[in-house]
């Protein structure tokens, strides 16, 4: 009596999906943060519009004497760091979100005049108004949102059999 036993593999399969996989990865991680970036940028844009620093806070209201030099140019005298719109204008997704290295997107002013202004108004102003930032419960939405993104990349990619 004899027996025959015949194994059927699919190791080739698997070790060329790990293969796909190990080239997508990068790629979709850098895309990802990228996207990241842009909300980032969305979320700060966003809250100073609003008149809040990146902690959720109201800005500190102007002083008096700039409050009477915004009436008499007929500008908004609300507390939201836009007086001719150069600074915010200055954070545009395509030049401001920058990949800077492995796995990795920086944030920054486009013209070098708009991070001065920016820098005064975050760090060198009293009282400062800090708007160029992100506080936990931020990091946790874009975290959430690139997470769903990967796992959707992944899921397009149909690794898993």
């Amino acid at each position: 009596m004899a027996i025959s036993v015949k194994i059927k593999s699919n190791s080739k399969k698997v070790r060329n999906k790990f293969k796909k996989l190990g080239s997508a990865l990068p790629r979709i991680i850098d895309k990802g943060l990228k996207q990241a970036g842009f909300q980032l940028l969305d979320i700060i844009r966003t809250k100073t519009q609003k008149g809040q620093d990146f902690r959720d806070r109201k800005f500190a209201p102007y002083s008096s004497s700039y409050i009477k030099k915004l009436n008499r140019e007929g500008k908004k005298t609300a507390v939201d760091l836009f007086y001719t719109g150069r600074m915010l204008g200055a954070l545009t997704p395509n030049s401001t979100v920058k990949n800077t290295g492995k796995h990795k997107v920086t944030l920054a002013f486009s013209n070098s005049q708009m991070r001065q202004r920016a820098l005064f108004n975050q760090v060198l102003n009293e009282p400062k108004r800090e708007f160029f930032g992100f506080n936990k419960r931020t990091e946790d939405i874009i975290s959430k949102q690139f997470n769903r993104f990967v796992s959707k990349e992944l899921r397009k990619m149909k690794i898993w059999v």
